[in-house]
C-alpha cells in the first residue's frame, strides 16, 4: 500500500521549525490549526500559491476540527484492521457493503490511525489524520489533513453503495501512467475500508474503550486557545475487562477465545432477496457481514496468513 499522491506542503515564513513535526496527538491538531489559519492569511490576489479553492477548502479543516469529536487508535489496532480490509478482497468498489456500525460516531470527527503512518511516503505527509462527515442519506465523506499538507477529498463509503469516489476527477490526473492511477483509487479505498472498520470498533463497547487524550491541563489549553470542547478528545484502546467478556456468554462465536475478526463474503442469492448484489459477472449474490468474535482480554489473534492491503480493485 503506497500513497498515491504528494500533496501540496505548506510552509510559513518564520514559523518554528518543529511546527507541524510534533508527533503528539493534541500537539497535531494544534499545528494544523496554526499552519492552515496561517496559510489562509497569506494567501492574497497576488499570491497563487494556494488557489482560491484550497483557501476554502483550509477554513473549513479549521472549522472541522474545532467542532469535531476528535479519536486517536494508535498501532495496536493495525493488523486487526488491516485483517478488516481483507475480506473485500477481489470485490469491485460498488460490491464493497459496510455495516451499520461503521456510521460515525457524530456527524463531524476527526480521527487519527497510526497504522497508516508507514504509507506516507513524504515527511510533510506525517501526522496524517482524516475528516469525517456523515449526511443524511447514510454517505460518511472523508477528507485527509495533516499540517503540512494541503487536505484533499479521500472519497466516501456508503453501506450500500460501496466506495464512492469522483472518478472524473481521479481519471484526469495529468503526469501519472495508468498503473499509478490506478494505484491511487486502491490506496483512497483501503483507506475508507480501514476508517469504515475503525468506526465499527469504536462503536462496539464490547472491544474497546475511550479514555481521555494528554492531559487536562492540555484539554483546558486547547479550549482557551483553540476553542475545543474538553470532551471532544477520544483515546480508543481495548477494552480487557474481563467483567464484560463474562456478561456476553451468549454472543456469536466463544467469548473464551482471543479477538478475532470473521470476514464478511459474498453468497449465492436468488434476485428477489433484499439487498441483492449484482456482481461483475451479472449474478445476483448477498453480502453476509463479518462479525467479531472472542473478547482482547484474551488477546488477538492475527490471521493465518501474512494480511496485505491494495488489492481490493
Amino acid at each position: 500500500m503506497q500513497h498515491y499522491r504528494e500533496a501540496i506542503p505548506i510552509t510559513l515564513i518564520g514559523a518554528n521549525p518543529d511546527t507541524g513535526k510534533r508527533m503528539g496527538f493534541i500537539e497535531t491538531i494544534e499545528d494544523m490549526l496554526k499552519l492552515y489559519r496561517g496559510a489562509v492569511g497569506m494567501a492574497s490576489e497576488e499570491d497563487t500559491t494556494i488557489s482560491f479553492k484550497e483557501q476554502m477548502l483550509l477554513r473549513s479543516i479549521v472549522e472541522d476540527l474545532k467542532r469535531s469529536d476528535l479519536y486517536l487508535l494508535e498501532n495496536e489496532f493495525g493488523d486487526i484492521l488491516t485483517e478488516y480490509c481483507t475480506q473485500y478482497e477481489g470485490a469491485h468498489f460498488t460490491e464493497c457493503r459496510f455495516s451499520e456500525f461503521t456510521r460515525p460516531p457524530s456527524r463531524k470527527c476527526y480521527i487519527r490511525l497510526n497504522a497508516l503512518e508507514k504509507y506516507c511516503d513524504y515527511d510533510h505527509e506525517k501526522n496524517v489524520g482524516f475528516i469525517t462527515e456523515y449526511f443524511e442519506d447514510k454517505t460518511t465523506k472523508v477528507t485527509m489533513c495533516a499540517p503540512l499538507a494541503s487536505p484533499f477529498l479521500v472519497g466516501a463509503y456508503h453501506p450500500q453503495k460501496g466506495i464512492l469516489f469522483n472518478k472524473e476527477e481521479m481519471g484526469q490526473m495529468d503526469g501519472y501512467p495508468d498503473t499509478e492511477i490506478a494505484d491511487k483509487i486502491t490506496f483512497n479505498a483501503n483507506v475508507l475500508m480501514m476508517i469504515a472498520g475503525a468506526f465499527e470498533l469504536i462503536n462496539n463497547p464490547r472491544f474497546v474503550m475511550s479514555t481521555d487524550v494528554g492531559t487536562r491541563a492540555q484539554r483546558k489549553q486547547m479550549k482557551r486557545e483553540q476553542d475545543i470542547a474538553l470532551e471532544a478528545w477520544h483515546k480508543i484502546t481495548w477494552n480487557v475487562n474481563d467483567d464484560t467478556v463474562a456478561t456476553q456468554d451468549g454472543n456469536r462465536g466463544g467469548w473464551h477465545m482471543p479477538l478475532h475478526y470473521t470476514r464478511g463474503h459474498f453468497r449465492k442469492a436468488e434476485p428477489h432477496w433484499e439487498n441483492v448484489v449484482w456482481r461483475k459477472n451479472g449474478k445476483p449474490y448477498k453480502w453476509i457481514e463479518g462479525f467479531w468474535s472472542g473478547h482482547p482480554a484474551y488477546g488477538i489473534k492475527k490471521g493465518y496468513h501474512a494480511p496485505t492491503i491494495g488489492k481490493v480493485a
